[in-house]
């Protein structure tokens, strides 16, 4: 393999210090696989690949026909990025669900595209030397696919693949090929494929290889955009949502750009410099485009606070990985538990309310605020889409929605746990039903829970070796000193005290199975802001008015995919009374279809005040800006549920009277 020759002595020695290895991680991630879904998530997963993920290569032109492949689709301005992105969340979720038929769909598209890689190295459609973009999210479909299998054959496979592939791009990159547009803009993913297979490879590839490798990323890192200095530290930082755009200014490019410092961190050798790089970024997108629901506005482009403008599914999902890696790789707990929060109010609303509950059909944007979502709106609050782009259906506005949303549940599933080897910890970082197999203490780990949707989780272990279980305490539990949450080892009390967010066990070697059992109080909260109202939490979960909402078919395609006109049956203008008179929540275990607006896991019913027409205007057929306050009528019992349960909703509601409700 050819050594690179970038002429820049920074290059040359970086690749020299890190053959040895990558700064390490704080925590690592589990292989693929060895984190397996479980309870209501499992359901929500088995939901996914029931419907589109398993469904598209038999009837969507842009997976089924790929050019990927030898066909005519998936090449949208000489993007190839449809398949790419199916299999970065088809590949995880197939292996997590353990589902043959996924397993046989996604092994033969992987073969299929590894059989058809070219004589230099290249990977998929060559319809433009310079787009190295569309092949990021297949390289990160290979990492999973790699991680996922046993030492043999097929996993040396992928590693000669990956190896002649970067070297690939090392010689269009020397041959003048440009870093531009997309690839530019999103460096930094494959710069974390390039780091992984670098962690894969020690030990069994030449010392050069290794360098070459690590110069690569270097040069992909020294010749990208540099989000960091030209814009989250910089005045050209867009403080209100965007009338001229450009790259910078794209809602899923600042989504993946919140990886960049941490990413680059590990060859670095700077994680305190890497979060801060990262954690900037996050702060200025939730300080100026903050929603309620967790996410940024981002109707294409950044599109501030305003709860009735618009998020795009991909913003959802790739900022949750962002937020995964941002957790993993941070230098401490105090830095992680941020993180963690973050990607747990993505994952519990934000996620969920883009999808519709039998998960055969999306928005390309969703609202804080909408009272309807529907086809062909000329006259729309959202700035930079087409008409479309509220309506829940197959591929409404633009596919790329269609093709990257699968990620989103599997890569939250598998973040669900680290390992700190160092100081043999299990790391608990998010609640959810889950099972896992760790090497630390040779652990076999079952997260029995309903969470959110209960107030306890439970720890059934099975261990060879003693180790620690080390057990994030989600925000609303570490606003409260002490933690309010009750501890039970086999039944008997323990006294755990929250340090830097996290509760430590030590966990022997037991002749059975050892139970922990942790429970904890959550009540209803009114949080908000003066831009924005306010909104009702419980606990992690966002809470949003049940509108009664009713769908009409628009199109069907094949299988159960469609198009559909989603309006209110209920009235939306509601406003919360100065002093919020909220009932008590009501729990039901989750269903077969866990987010039903029907039959949700949580309701709350609330007293709230009816706001005239004239108070709360309509714009662009939406409600308008929620103001602070504004002055209520008579009083209105109303039930909210989970903003998870929702296709459309009101869950930024303005304060009848008084000032606002400030967290």
């Amino acid at each position: 393999m050819p050594a690179m020759d970038f002429r820049c002595l920074r290059c040359l020695c970086l690749a020299m210090c890190v053959a040895d290895g990558l700064a390490p991680p704080r925590w690592q991630r589990l292989a693929t696989g060895a984190i397996q879904p479980s309870g209501w998530l499992k359901t929500q997963m088995q939901l996914q690949a029931a419907a589109l993920t398993s469904h598209l290569p038999l009837f969507w032109d842009n997976v089924q026909n790929t050019s990927w492949l030898g066909g005519n689709a998936d090449n949208v301005g000489g993007i190839h990025e449809s398949t790419p992105y199916w299999l970065n969340g088809a590949v995880p979720l197939a292996v997590q669900l353990q589902d043959e038929a996924l397993l046989r769909t996604v092994e033969k598209y992987m073969d299929g595209i590894l059989d058809r890689q070219t004589q230099e190295g290249w990977l998929g459609p060559d319809t433009d030397r310079s787009d190295f973009w569309s092949r990021y999210p297949f390289l990160m479909a290979m990492v999973q696919h790699h991680e996922a299998l046993r030492p043999g054959a097929r996993r040396k496979r992928i590693e000669e693949a990956a190896l002649r592939f970067f070297a690939a791009v090392r010689q269009r990159l020397q041959g003048g090929v440009p870093l531009t547009s997309w690839s530019s803009f999103r460096a930094h993913d494959l710069i974390w494929t390039i780091h992984y297979f670098l962690d894969a490879l020690q030990g069994s590839a030449a010392s050069t290889t290794l360098q070459d490798l690590a110069a690569l990323a270097e040069h992909l890192h020294s010749h990208g955009f540099d989000w960091n200095g030209l814009w989250f530290n910089s005045s050209n930082f867009a403080k209100e949502a965007v009338i001229k755009t450009s790259m910078e200014t794209h809602g899923v490019n600042n989504a993946q750009a919140v990886k960049h410092g941490i990413v680059w961190a590990r060859q670095s050798g700077n994680a305190t410099e890497g979060w801060a790089e990262t954690w900037l970024a996050w702060e200025q997108l939730q300080r100026y485009h903050g929603q309620p629901h967790g996410a940024f506005g981002a109707d294409e482009h950044l599109a501030g606070r305003t709860p009735s403008r618009g998020t795009e599914l991909c913003v959802v999902v790739e900022s949750m990985w962002s937020l995964a890696l941002a957790s993993q790789l941070a230098p401490g707990d105090e830095e992680a538990v941020l993180a963690l929060d973050a990607l747990e109010s993505l994952a519990f609303n934000a996620l969920p309310g883009s999808l519709s509950e039998d998960l055969w059909s999306h928005p390309y944007l969703q609202f804080a605020n909408s009272y309807q979502a529907v086809s062909n709106e000329p006259d729309h609050v959202w700035a930079n889409d087409g008409p479309q782009a509220a309506m829940y259906g197959l591929a409404p506005n633009y596919e790329c929605c269609t093709a990257n949303f699968h990620q989103g549940y599997p890569k939250f599933a598998g973040s669900l746990f680290f390992e700190d080897g160092k100081q043999q910890e299990l790391v608990s970082a998010l609640w959810a039903p889950s099972v896992v197999n760790a090497t630390v203490g040779l652990a076999h780990v079952e997260l029995r829970t309903s969470y959110p949707f209960n107030t306890s989780v439970e720890y059934w272990i099975q261990n060879e070796k003693p180790f620690t279980l080390k057990i994030r305490l989600p925000k609303f539990l570490r606003t409260v000193t002490p933690a309010p949450v009750t501890v039970l080892l086999d039944g008997h009390s323990v006294k755990a005290e929250a340090v830097s967010g996290f509760l430590r066990l030590p966990i022997p070697v037991a002749a059975r199975r050892l139970a922990v059992k942790i429970s904890f109080a959550m009540a209803p909260s009114v949080n908000g802001y003066p831009d924005q109202g306010v909104s009702v939490y419980f606990g992690p979960l966002l809470l949003a008015l049940d509108l009664r909402e009713q769908r009409q078919l628009v199109q069907r395609y094949a299988f159960n995919a469609a198009d559909w006109n989603t309006t209110a049956t209920l009235p939306w203008r509601l406003a919360m009374p100065p002093s919020p008179h909220l009932g008590t929540p009501r729990f039901v275990a989750p269903g077969p279809r866990p987010m039903a607006s029907n039959n949700c896991p949580v309701t709350l019913e609330a007293t709230l005040l009816a706001v005239p027409s004239s108070a709360w205007p309509v714009r662009h057929g939406a409600p308008g800006p929620v103001n602070g306050t504004c002055r209520g009528g008579e009083q209105v019992q109303r039930t909210f549920i989970p903003y998870a349960c929702t296709s459309i909703r009101v869950s930024a509601l303005p304060l009848a009277g008084g000032e606002p409700v400030l967290v």
